[in-house]
């Protein structure tokens, strides 16, 4: 790739903020995962708060802390604190994505792994395996893309040729499942036209993917999921930007 651009200074080229928003020749844009958000998810997480509320109640009672609990802190304070056992759950997955995702690029850069958590290890220890088998070879992993146009910015996780030589664009996922977000997700980052390493004075065009793929680590396994991105995601990915920036507009005026 040939450099297309030289921030002043020794700023990166593109700054992400701690909150995800992305800063390219002095305009910021939001990033792919909150304009995401205005995908409608609230079905399946309202059954999986209501069945981890009910899980921490089951689990209080067998040990005979939920009598305790109540007599502490009352109906109010108990249900606050069963309540919350979704957003503690949620907290969790999150952090041993992100330990994961950072063990995971310590890998493919081949540097010395920092010392994880024994579960967080043995994710890594599963996508190591994978990855010495996989015939990849690395070309970018951890890299921001902005898309002035469009108006977004996003940070993906590895860009790699595959072992026939194909341009892969992939992103690592550790949750139960694949959602169809990451669809979408794989989408933007192929459609931006800048990229550049994290950290980095210079911005670089985006190659154009051959393949998109999440790779899906558990304790147990990794799969490669292998995602169709045509015409019909980018268009939905764009009805997502056109909603995004709708709903800042008229964010506190109704």
């Amino acid at each position: 790739m040939t450099a297309e651009a030289t921030f002043a200074g020794t700023l990166p080229a593109i700054i992400r903020s701690s909150d995800h928003k992305y800063t390219y020749n002095g305009v910021t844009y939001p990033g792919v995962t909150d304009i995401l958000k205005v995908i409608d998810k609230s079905g399946a997480l309202m059954a999986w708060s209501a069945k981890q509320t009910a899980i921490a109640a089951i689990e209080l009672y067998s040990d005979g802390s939920l009598a305790t609990m109540l007599n502490a802190v009352g109906n109010e304070g108990t249900i606050k604190a069963l309540s919350n056992r979704s957003n503690f759950k949620r907290d969790e997955a999150a952090a041993l994505g992100s330990e994961v995702h950072s063990l995971a690029d310590q890998l493919v850069n081949g540097e010395e792994q920092a010392v994880g958590s024994p579960l967080a290890l043995e994710y890594a220890k599963r996508y190591a395996d994978w990855w010495q088998h996989s015939g990849w070879r690395l070309r970018l992993s951890e890299a921001v893309v902005v898309h002035p146009d469009v108006g977004y910015g996003g940070t993906f996780d590895l860009l790699a040729r595959d072992a026939d030589g194909r341009t892969v664009l992939a992103d690592i996922k550790t949750g139960k499942g694949v959602y169809k977000e990451a669809i979408l997700q794989l989408t933007a980052y192929g459609m931006a036209p800048l990229v550049s390493p994290m950290g980095s004075d210079r911005v670089y065009p985006m190659p154009i993917p051959d393949r998109y793929v999440v790779i899906h680590v558990t304790a147990d396994k990794v799969r490669e999921v292998e995602i169709a991105v045509g015409q019909a995601e980018r268009m939905a990915f764009l009805d997502c930007v056109d909603l995004h920036r709708w709903l800042a507009s008229v964010k506190g005026k109704l």
